[in-house]
């Protein structure tokens, strides 16, 4: 195999990578709107499973959007669950602090 051909496959598999790197991370707008979603949920107190607080999320997502709207996003559990990993790497009093004002969960959970 040439050089040329060597170096054209490791470029096309680096582009490739970086393409669904891309596409699999979410965008800073799709991040705060699963973080204002998430914020939102977690004011129920009775909501303390990760399981129930994914399902009300995506049950408050799909009711955000009228019925005749054209584009419709889907739930995406990865996004949900980097949000909700973010959420459990706080301290035991962040997360009662963020459970008790949207302000507070919004500003302790922040993009990265």
């Amino acid at each position: 195999m040439s050089l040329i051909k060597l170096v054209f496959i490791v470029l096309s598999i680096s582009v490739l990578s970086l393409i669904a790197y891309k596409i699999w991370q979410p965008s800073q707008a799709q991040y705060e709107d699963y973080r204002a979603l998430f914020c939102l949920v977690i004011q129920k107190d009775d909501l303390t499973q990760k399981d129930h607080i994914f399902t009300e999320m995506k049950k408050v997502q799909k009711h955000s959007y009228p019925d005749y709207a054209l584009h419709k996003p889907t739930f995406k559990i990865r996004f949900a669950r980097k949000i909700f990993s973010q959420f459990q790497d706080l301290k035991l009093t962040e997360q009662q602090q963020a459970r008790k004002s949207l302000r507070d969960c919004e500003s302790l959970i922040s993009w990265k």
